[in-house]
């Protein structure tokens, strides 16, 4: 078994996203919790956070073509330490 402060860290931190809703491009700040802290990253690799903000901005029944961007990361804050390295985080989530 592992040590639990031997892991990637886990960050809370809020962001600027940006999404298309009726031809119309909206900017809004939310909050993200992710071991991943680069836009880049967390929208490749962390497929929970994505479906949240996509649930959050566009509603469960919507059509539309669900397109979130990160613009950036305004704050970031280290919550605790994951039990797997960021490699394996990245496996995981490519399932």
């Amino acid at each position: 078994m592992r040590s639990h402060s031997k892991g990637t860290p886990i960050y809370h931190m809020y962001a600027r996203i940006a999404f298309k809703k009726k031809k119309v491009v909206s900017e809004r700040a939310t909050w993200i919790v992710s071991v991943f802290d680069n836009p880049a990253d967390i929208m490749a690799y962390d497929t929970k956070t994505m479906h949240r903000l996509e649930a959050e901005c566009y509603g469960k029944t919507s059509k539309a073509s669900r397109q979130i961007i990160i613009r950036e990361i305004t704050e970031k804050q280290k919550l605790s330490n994951s039990n797997l390295s960021i490699d394996e985080h990245k496996k995981q989530n490519k399932k």
